[in-house]
């Protein structure tokens, strides 16, 4: 492994790594300057950074009804992406410590504590994408910058054993620059994780999958129309969607479904931030995306039914120079945790990199629920 490069720094509101790890991970996101395509301008949103609850419209129909979300701050952090556990107790997510060491944390869901350590520190280097297992008992951790030299550190996929905190490396997901990923079952009740990253070969950008427990990849969709492919969600029924933040010529994001290896636009039009956020609801209606609404110059979670591609605002965030990031639902309730990366104008673009500083500097973790 090379020397750590967990010494993140921040442009226009945006997730970097330094210049070594983006190279290193395939400049994942790396290059999202202020009119970068598939990247918000944060600059012209106005407001404070602070964290307040605020709620929104239901989606209407099978995630609640006309019951109305409201967003609640859990913790100030410098965060990348988020997941609750299974029944939605704790709030797990990536991000850097005070020293600029990048892991994985948690907080409660209830909110009113700092988050605590949960991992920090080799093997991770720029840990991005995290998901929770179903029964609780694991978290896996997509690093795009991780891995063993021979591999020319092109990411890795790690599970960390709870409540222990133990970290391994999963076999079978070197070297793909993963992303972004979500844990799935397959047809026959085998635990997989899908994940966005490269191939080995060719460096073609696609969307994988690996038994949770390790085993041999294997790609579910590479190459064109995938471009920048990040978060994903997984459906009960195998479908697969994407978010591609450089895939849409208007500088815009487009999810992609993909069914039976078939990849097709799903949505288009959404501003979003990187790893793009995005999770399914738990009946599969709906799909919940993070984006920002540029005409409130705010956070929105935005509700896309499956069935029709209907768009609804579930929640909108307060004003902020900030970015949005990743998003998961707990698996067994419709209560989803999400990440903002805001930076007060203020501050220099290369910000201390620390956990516990205010949530208008470092940005915020924060919980979805009705």
């Amino acid at each position: 492994m090379t020397e750590a490069r967990g010494d993140f720094r921040r442009s226009a509101g945006v997730l970097c790594a330094v210049a070594s790890l983006a190279a290193a991970a395939g400049n994942p996101g790396c290059s999202r300057a202020k009119d970068a395509p598939g990247r918000t301008d944060a600059s012209s949103a106005g407001g404070t950074g602070g964290a307040s609850v605020a709620s929104g419209t239901g989606g209407g129909g099978n995630a609640g009804g006309d019951a109305p979300y409201a967003i609640a701050p859990l913790a100030p952090a410098l965060a990348f992406d988020a997941t609750p556990d299974a029944g939605a107790a704790s709030v797990y997510f990536t991000g850097v410590d005070a020293s600029g060491r990048g892991g994985v944390f948690r907080v409660s869901a209830r909110g009113g504590a700092s988050a605590a350590a949960i991992a920090v520190g080799p093997p991770f280097v720029a840990p991005l994408g995290i998901a929770a297992s179903a029964d609780g008992g694991r978290l896996f951790v997509a690093d795009p910058g991780a891995g063993s030299s021979a591999l020319d550190d092109a990411g890795a996929l790690f599970a960390i054993e709870l409540p222990g905190g133990a970290v391994a490396p999963v076999q079978g997901g070197e070297g793909l620059r993963a992303r972004g990923l979500e844990v799935a079952h397959s047809a026959d009740g085998e635990v997989r994780l899908v994940f966005s990253g490269r191939a080995r070969e060719g460096g073609q950008p696609g969307v994988f999958s690996v038994p949770a427990r390790g085993g041999e990849a294997s790609a579910i969709a590479t190459g064109s129309p995938l471009v920048d492919p990040s978060g994903v969600a997984v459906a009960r029924g195998g479908d697969v969607f994407v978010c591609d933040t450089l895939a849409s010529p208007d500088g815009t994001a487009t999810i992609f479904r993909i069914e039976d290896g078939f990849v097709s636009p799903f949505a288009t039009g959404l501003h979003v931030g990187y790893p793009c956020g995005l999770a399914l609801t738990r009946d599969d209606a709906a799909l919940f995306v993070l984006a920002r609404s540029v005409s409130r110059g705010a956070d929105e979670v935005v509700r896309i039914e499956v069935a029709s591609g209907a768009r609804s605002t579930v929640a909108t965030g307060a004003s902020r120079r900030g970015e949005p990031g990743g998003l998961h639902r707990a698996k067994a309730a419709d209560v989803f945790a999400f990440v903002d990366a805001s930076v007060d104008a203020s501050v220099d673009a290369s910000v201390d990199a620390s956990v516990d500083h205010g949530a208008e500097k470092q940005g915020s973790v924060f919980l979805l629920s009705q």
